[in-house]
């Protein structure tokens, strides 16, 4: 095989590249058999745009990249998925690229860290939530490493936030797997119940919750005063009653709170409370759209 003549931080064609070490000219894992490496492509401008917003270094030293596949669950036999985890078994080496337009710039080499990757929840394509792969990466020598390339915060410190209920697009924005009319009814839901905790004399705010390895969870609501923490469900149903209790028990590990509630429109029914009682949740629900009731566990 050549030696390898690109140095790190030299911009080129995309086309040039492959013209003088193939691989595939379009997709963002490409393997070349010539070089004896894996490519990956990074584009920080366009991979959010594509789910990919756990890319670029993060505080713990290393390089997240998330996988191949845009459509649905992502797994470890996709084609480009597959190559990397091969890389270290065939002897192929493992180097990042960025892209800006025609344009590449080879950023080093790099190798599969321990854990070699984690699941996140990111949208596709086509606009449905599904679980991604993120590889983590750890340079190998000389590598180039710049803000531009930097991910977000992934300090694991819940933040405050204004509720944002009355801005009925961008709460449904960050729920993007529940049904958006559902998500309407639970955004008014939610500021009507915040009106009345104000005239009571209690401080509402939300979190925006870090998760570990990449993203954010947005709770509904937390009662600063009561030390509450609250999510909020469209219906008093079933579906939707699971639907809350599993997000409460989720948010409830990175917010610190003294009680943690479900709140809906209507009481549900008694078997459905019992439920909630049984793992320490409190039921909110709207009385003559006027007050809030509540029924705590015992």
């Amino acid at each position: 095989m050549a030696d390898w003549d690109i140095e790190v931080g030299q911009t080129l064609p995309r086309s040039e590249l492959h013209d003088r070490w193939g691989g595939g000219r379009y997709g963002g894992m490409e393997p070349s058999v010539k070089a004896e490496s894996v490519f990956l492509f990074s584009n920080p401008s366009a991979g959010e745009a594509f789910g990919y917003k756990y890319d670029g270094w993060h505080s713990d030293g290393t390089f997240h990249y998330t996988g191949d596949g845009q459509v649905g669950d992502q797994t470890l036999r996709t084609g480009g998925n597959k190559s990397i985890m091969d890389a270290d078994g065939l002897g192929r080496t493992i180097r990042m690229f960025r892209s800006a337009g025609r344009d590449t710039t080879y950023l080093g080499e790099f190798m599969l860290a321990d854990p070699p990757y984690y699941r996140a929840d990111a949208l596709d394509r086509e606009g449905e939530l599904r679980s991604v792969l993120v590889f983590r990466l750890t340079p190998l020598g000389q590598v180039v490493k710049t803000s531009v390339d930097a991910a977000g915060p992934d300090t694991l410190v819940p933040e405050e936030l204004p509720v944002e209920a009355h801005n009925v697009d961008k709460y449904a924005a960050q729920r993007p797997d529940e049904p958006r009319e559902a998500v309407r009814r639970e955004a008014r839901l939610v500021g009507r119940y915040t009106e009345w905790l104000s005239k009571q004399g209690q401080e509402a705010v939300r979190h925006r919750v870090p998760i570990p390895g990449g993203g954010y969870l947005f709770t509904d609501v937390y009662n600063k005063t009561a030390e509450e923490l609250v999510e909020a469900k469209a219906s008093g149903a079933r579906s939707y009653v699971r639907a809350g209790l599993g997000q409460l028990l989720d948010y409830a590990r990175f917010v610190d709170h003294r009680t943690k509630a479900l709140l809906v429109p209507v009481r549900p029914s008694e078997d459905l409370v019992d439920l909630m009682r049984a793992h320490g949740c409190s039921v909110i629900w709207e009385e003559d759209g006027r007050t809030f009731q509540r029924h705590d566990p015992r």
